[in-house]
């Protein structure tokens, strides 16, 4: 019997599980799957900026027990482990997993998918902080310290940072319960990669809700004193300050989650060398989705698109026909949510409305569409079963 092997259950690793499971490896004397993970939840890292202001969202929004979905399947034909990958033998086709327990095991395979996704640096939990015990824990204190401070400050001028402004200051800013500060390293806010009409809508509708902007900025060092963070702060023209928070939210990059694999299947950054097929280079028997993978940006479409495109694919692969190469969307596409009423946008060059986002995006994070994506009956743009 042919082993299938999957590193991971998120956004792209959820939706591959079920469907091979349901196209291949159920309908085949002939496989079997193993799930490597290291925690037993699904996390929805879409909803995180604004889960971490207090009582917006609960815990059951953003993450769904695994338990229910695998229990549907054989035990002679499905296995979940619970750890994480240690190392890779990609040449063995062996991958070594530290268990949760403690102890270590080696998982053969024929096939393997790569599915671990990033980890957000500083422990925040924008992504999975290891375990699911771990995020939740990670989680409730942010929502106490946003809860309890004067001074809250998000660093970092991506996506995701622009979005945790929004919600804190449409929550805390714009009635000034709280002082709301955004630090990023840009002349405006998000990359340059986006337009500047959106950025620029995008600083305008943060102003609006009192946010206080610092361009230009870098938080250089954060130290903890007491209750208090204080931030040194520099200027792209050199000058230094300090800031004084009691919640400080860093949102300034993601980790790929590869350490397990060996250094000559990675790019300079960490991320698995990936081809147009969704392989890792050199070996035909494993495949990157994801995050992980170094094709596309780490963001929730290119996952999204990448998972749907294997789960189209797979089935002829699995019965001996060739495999169809991945088409990489090279259209810019955005959605920014600012608060729970506001956002901007674009899809290709033109700027999206504000409603459109709301409507969208905006009214629910996606957490409309979490379950069926943990359940893997779906991804975000396209559904499996009914």
């Amino acid at each position: 019997m042919k082993t299938i092997v999957v590193l991971g259950v998120g956004l792209a690793g959820a939706p591959l599980i079920r469907q091979i499971m349901r196209t291949t490896v159920l309908k085949s004397k002939d496989y079997k799957m193993i799930v490597v993970s290291p925690t037993t939840h699904f996390h929805w890292p879409i909803a995180m900026p604004r889960v971490v202001v207090p009582g917006q969202m609960p815990d059951e929004k953003i993450m769904y027990p695994l338990e229910p979905t695998f229990r549907e399947y054989p035990k002679d034909k499905f296995e979940f482990v619970l750890g994480s990958a240690s190392s890779l033998d990609p040449d063995g086709n062996t991958v070594t997993v530290a268990l949760d327990d403690g102890t270590s095991r080696d998982v053969s395979y024929d096939t393997l998918f790569i599915a671990t996704g990033s980890s957000a640096k500083d422990e925040m939990p924008w992504k999975l902080v290891g375990t699911a015990a771990n995020t939740f824990d990670r989680i409730h204190a942010l929502q106490k310290q946003v809860e309890s401070a004067d001074t809250v400050v998000v660093a970092g001028g991506g996506l995701t940072g622009a979005e945790t402004a929004g919600e804190i200051g449409y929550q805390y800013g714009k009635n000034r319960k709280k002082q709301v500060y955004f630090i990023y390293n840009n002349e405006l806010p998000l990359s340059p990669a986006v337009m500047d009409s959106v950025r620029k809508q995008t600083k305008l509708e943060l102003e609006r809700m009192n946010v206080k902007l610092m361009p230009k900025t870098t938080v250089t060092k954060a130290t903890i004193q007491g209750k208090d963070t204080i931030l040194q702060l520099r200027h792209a023209d050199g000058t230094t300050k300090t800031l004084t928070t009691q919640a400080y939210l860093p949102t300034t990059g993601m980790t790929p989650n590869t350490s397990f694999v060996p250094t000559k299947m990675l790019d300079s950054n960490g991320y698995v060398k990936q081809t147009s097929f969704l392989r890792a280079e050199g070996y035909k028997n494993i495949f990157v989705v994801g995050d992980a993978g170094n094709l596309e940006d780490n963001r929730a479409l290119a996952a999204d698109g990448q998972a749907g495109h294997l789960i189209k694919v797979l089935p002829g692969y699995f019965d001996g026909g060739s495999l169809a190469e991945y088409k990489v969307n090279t259209k810019p596409m955005y959605g920014i949510t600012l608060g729970q009423s506001k956002g901007t946008g674009q899809m290709g060059s033109f700027k999206v409305f504000s409603f459109l986002i709301w409507l969208l995006k905006g009214r629910f994070l996606g957490t409309d569409k979490a379950p069926g994506v943990a359940a893997g009956k779906m991804t975000m743009s396209a559904t499996f079963e009914k």
